[in-house]
């Protein structure tokens, strides 16, 4: 079955020298191919709280979302999931690193319920009001009760690794820019294809309260991880790639809409014949809301 969870929890400000607590609820709507030999769902819907607690030394994250997907054919089974991510971040002069962890709850019958375990360590250097940041992060998914592309009943293990540069650049009081690129690597010996590659870019700009990011991707990515471990992809699914635009407004310094709307490029497996369907598409609309205090 096919799961896509959107990450689009905006954490509201920046953290300054006392503790600030985030909260982000935020909704998601999931439409599908109308094709049915493209994909045999219908739709689905997500929706979510993200909560963050910290300041320059540390963050702690938690966010647990509902997931649930109709489909075309009323005799197969909709799909419902649970989601819970938990994580910790601890900051230093000059480096980061995090720890965490994803559980997801579900009737899938292809992967059944998973675990992702994940830490990354990241570096940062100042040059003025310029920021540059690297690293890498790794995750390591694990599901118990589940199958290869051959349909045969197995543990599955993945190990992924994803480092990341990232540039922030100030040209006025008004106007900023955030780049961000991502390089995804996966060892799957236990799927029959072993390996996959994919990328990720995004630009951020923000002038003055409002901002919009542009993020495309491409490559070859399956039952992987997304957005720093809040996004697990636990499916079969061979995703390909795809875009997304979001936009958001800072109603004020502590709270921030936003909205965004992507589109990805996919390979489904179809949970009935056990194979992979032609190349098709979804389109994904996310709506969230930033507190802190």
């Amino acid at each position: 079955m096919k799961k896509i969870v959107v990450a689009s929890v905006l954490a509201a400000g920046c953290l300054f020298g006392d503790t600030v607590t985030t909260v982000v609820p935020y909704i998601a709507s999931v439409s599908y191919d109308n094709d049915s030999a493209k994909s045999a769902k219908d739709d689905s819907r997500m929706y979510g709280m993200h909560a963050s607690v910290g300041n320059l030394d540390y963050l702690f994250e938690l966010d647990y979302a509902k997931f649930t997907t109709n489909y075309k054919n009323s005799a197969i089974e909709d799909l419902d999931q649970d989601d819970i991510f938990v994580a910790y971040s601890k900051y230093y002069k000059n480096w980061m690193f995090k720890v965490g962890d994803h559980y997801v709850s579900t009737n899938d019958p292809l992967l059944n319920n998973g675990n992702v375990v994940m830490a990354s360590i990241g570096g940062y250097t100042f040059d003025g009001a310029d920021k540059y940041s690297y690293g890498i992060e790794g995750y390591y998914s694990r599901y118990s009760d589940g199958q290869d592309e051959n349909n045969v009943r197995k543990s599955i293990s993945i190990i992924q690794f994803t480092p990341y540069v990232s540039f922030f650049h100030k040209f006025s009081d008004t106007v900023k820019n955030t780049l961000l690129a991502k390089f995804n690597h996966q060892s799957a010996s236990d799927y029959v294809k072993d390996s996959y590659t994919s990328f990720e870019i995004s630009d951020t700009i923000y002038y003055k309260d409002v901002f919009t990011t542009l993020k495309y991707y491409d490559g070859k990515m399956r039952t992987g991880v997304k957005d720093g471990g809040t996004t697990v992809i636990n499916t079969l699914d061979l995703m390909q790639d795809g875009f997304d635009i979001k936009l958001g407004y800072y109603i004020s310094v502590n709270a921030v809409l936003s909205v965004s709307y992507g589109q990805n490029n996919f390979q489904e497996f179809d949970v009935v014949t056990g194979t992979l369907l032609p190349s098709g598409k979804n389109s994904v609309a996310v709506a969230a809301f930033s507190y802190s205090f």
